[in-house]
């Protein structure tokens, strides 16, 4: 059985070297990947010429493309035939059964939502982010899933249940942590905290069997792991994000500031080498590739814009792994299941 992925192969930072390494990494280590290249295909085939991969491979032809920093909406509407719009079309056509890209993350959104559909049961996207936390411990490999981090700015309860389904679904199947921790973000532990929407998410979340739901978190809590799942909508997902992406880039810079000032804070760092070694490998994103945008028919698996070879391929093993488990399917299945147990409709939520 093959496993066929189409890869945006001129999105990201690293386009195309990095995403064609990283793809031949994929698919030698696995020899059931099956890339569909999408992109400009004398870019691609230079690329895989000086890789030396000689194997036949399929590469449907573009030369549009969306840079970074363009404004997603413009830049569909001006290059229709871009490679990220190209490839979720194939996607839906069912040329491929998962999407792995590296750019623009609200080009790769909006294409998806303008070219997929959504999973029966589910009403809107959700953007996840996997991030590393203080906990250690072989049960949760030291990452969590917050969800969601900018696809859906702001949610109805309904959806934020959706969101904790669909986080749910994910971790348990493809990041391998059982019966995962939900939580949901709040500025209070207390299940009256929050405002309506927050606090009928609640008492409806307190209802579900299959979800491991542990209450409120707040802001404090999301470093340390306390929960596998953070469901939240997508604005202050990606405020929290963001402030956890400055926060390490802080650290990294206090670290060189310390080391060039003074000669014990040198000699400190010496010493503590090989621990920031292994912090950094487990703060790498390139070792779990990406995360998923949920709530398609089809999944896309969104990598880091400056992601390497590493990364690259690590993302199309983790959409491998989603096509094995069948992310999508599961996930509608448990949202119909849970609205015929409860004879719920959401439409009064």
């Amino acid at each position: 059985m093959s496993y066929k992925i189409a890869v945006d192969a001129m999105g990201g930072d690293n386009a195309p070297a990095e995403i064609i390494k990283g793809s031949i990494l994929a698919m030698k280590d696995d020899e059931t990947i099956e890339i569909l290249f999408v992109g400009d295909e004398d870019a691609i085939r230079k690329e895989l010429e000086e890789n030396g991969y000689k194997k036949e491979v399929k590469i449907v032809h573009t030369e549009q493309a969306i840079d970074m920093d363009e404004s997603p909406k413009k830049a569909l509407l001006a290059k229709p035939k871009a490679s990220i719009a190209e490839a979720t079309r194939l996607l839906h056509k069912g040329d491929a059964d998962a999407l792995v890209s590296a750019g623009s993350t609200g080009a790769t959104i909006l294409a998806a939502a303008q070219n997929l559909d959504m999973v029966k049961g589910i009403e809107r996207s959700g953007l996840a982010a996997i991030y590393p936390t203080a906990r250690f411990d072989k049960s949760t490999s030291g990452f969590s899933l917050i969800l969601d981090v900018g696809a859906t700015l702001h949610c109805s309860s309904k959806q934020l249940i959706h969101f904790a389904f669909m986080g749910s679904y994910y971790v348990s199947h493809i990041l391998g942590i059982e019966n995962p921790r939900v939580a949901l973000l709040n500025i209070g532990e207390e299940e009256t905290k929050g405002g309506e929407i927050l606090t009928k998410t609640y008492r409806y979340l307190q209802e579900i069997e299959s979800i491991n739901f542990i209450g409120n978190v707040e802001g404090k809590d999301i470093p340390y792991g306390v929960a596998d799942i953070i469901v939240t909508d997508g604005f202050v997902g990606n405020i929290a994000l963001k402030m956890m992406e400055g926060v390490g880039n802080l650290l990294k810079q206090t670290g060189k500031y310390a080391f060039k000032k003074k000669l014990s804070w040198k000699l400190g760092i010496v010493f503590l080498a090989s621990g920031l070694k292994r912090l950094k490998q487990k703060t790498d994103y390139s070792e779990y590739g990406g995360a998923p945008i949920l709530g398609f028919e089809k999944l896309v698996i969104k990598a880091h814009g400056r992601s390497n070879a590493k990364a690259i391929s690590n993302a199309i093993k983790v959409a491998k792994r989603s096509i094995e488990e069948d992310v999508c399917a599961h996930i509608s299945d448990s949202i119909l299941n849970f609205n015929k147990q409860h004879k719920i409709d959401f439409l009064d939520i």
